[in-house]
């Protein structure tokens, strides 16, 4: 959520759910969305969002394509002045609460992947890795028949691009893994894979510059072969500067280029959203995609040999200086 121009976080107050709302999030211009100090109930949520969004439709500019982004707006204006003209839409004053970030505890795996118990005894949840978003409609109409079959007929998706089928009785688990198997998708990962999301790319993206959901499978492929990873990476890949993939909070980001006319990236490392939050910093330019590769498996090994005990990727990266990482990340000893 603190990624876009407004995210809600459900929180628990007591024993009542609550939404937190945050606005002006633009990863791609290196922003995160900022908490403005209110408890919604969730049958207020979809209101008060229709009324933050008519502020920005009345008051942002939506004639320059640089400056679309309710970020711009709050350039000039106060978080509360953004909050007080939704209130005059609303007719009514939301619910004050403190200030905060909107991070809130990240588990320390990639969300959902594998099999989870319910709430609700004798039910899980299955999630299932698809690796970059990509499906087949043969696929995608035989999920949809799994959860008819096994669930409840709903399929949820997350922000890595995977899907989860929730409402599987302990019973048919084993069931639908193999089902799930046999039409090419699993319920674990490699902890690179579980963590790699790509946007659209230049298949069909007018904007980007790289192939990018291609590569980020041949990445994924390649790096399984030669690295054994015992904590997860988020790599990013984004076609173009809009950051559809938000290569800016990947632990490792890479932003699609031209390089002699051929496909490469800018890479950059460190970013973090959340409790991690962080812009990460550009640390190579314009690599072509098949030194992408080989580049990438030194930056992992180098920390995989250079790290602290139980120390993240990101924390890693924070710790040294962009020149000390260059030479850790360059060095094959």
């Amino acid at each position: 959520e603190d990624t876009n121009d407004i995210g809600a976080k459900a929180v628990k107050v007591g024993n009542e759910v609550f939404f937190r709302i945050a606005v002006g999030g633009a990863t791609g211009h290196k922003s995160f969305a900022r908490d403005v100090g209110v408890l919604v109930k969730p049958s207020e949520l979809n209101k008060v969002i229709v009324a933050l969004i008519r502020v920005y439709i009345a008051n942002g500019n939506r004639g320059d394509r640089k400056k679309a982004r309710l970020k711009h707006l709050l350039e000039n204006w106060s978080l509360e002045k953004y909050l007080e003209e939704a209130e005059k839409i609303l007719g009514c004053k939301l619910q004050r609460a403190s200030y905060e970030n909107t991070d809130g505890h990240r588990p320390p795996l990639h969300s959902h992947l594998g099999v989870y118990q319910k709430k609700q005894k004798g039910l899980n949840y299955v999630g299932v890795a698809m690796p970059v978003g990509q499906i087949t409609p043969k696929q995608m109409l035989r999920v949809a028949e799994i959860a008819d079959l096994y669930g409840s007929g709903e399929i949820r998706l997350t922000v890595w691009q995977n899907f989860i089928i929730p409402n599987i009785s302990d019973t048919y688990v084993a069931t639908v893994q193999k089902a799930l198997r046999k039409i090419g998708f699993d319920t674990q990962q490699s902890l690179l894979r579980g963590g790699l999301i790509a946007c659209t790319g230049n298949s069909f993206c007018k904007f980007a510059q790289a192939n990018t959901k291609g590569h980020a499978v041949v990445l994924a492929d390649y790096l399984d072969k030669k690295i054994t990873l015992d904590s997860p990476i988020n790599i990013h890949l984004t076609g173009c500067p809009n950051s559809c993939a938000q290569h800016y909070m990947g632990d490792i980001g890479l932003l699609g280029t031209k390089v002699r006319g051929e496909d490469g990236y800018h890479v950059f490392v460190g970013g973090g959203f959340g409790a991690n939050q962080a812009v990460g910093r550009q640390i190579f330019t314009g690599l072509p995609f098949e030194d992408v590769k080989s580049t990438l498996e030194k930056m992992l090994k180098g920390y995989l040999r250079r790290r602290e005990s139980g120390e993240t990727f990101q924390k890693f990266t924070l710790r040294h200086e962009l020149n000390t990482l260059q030479a850790i990340f360059t060095n094959d000893e």
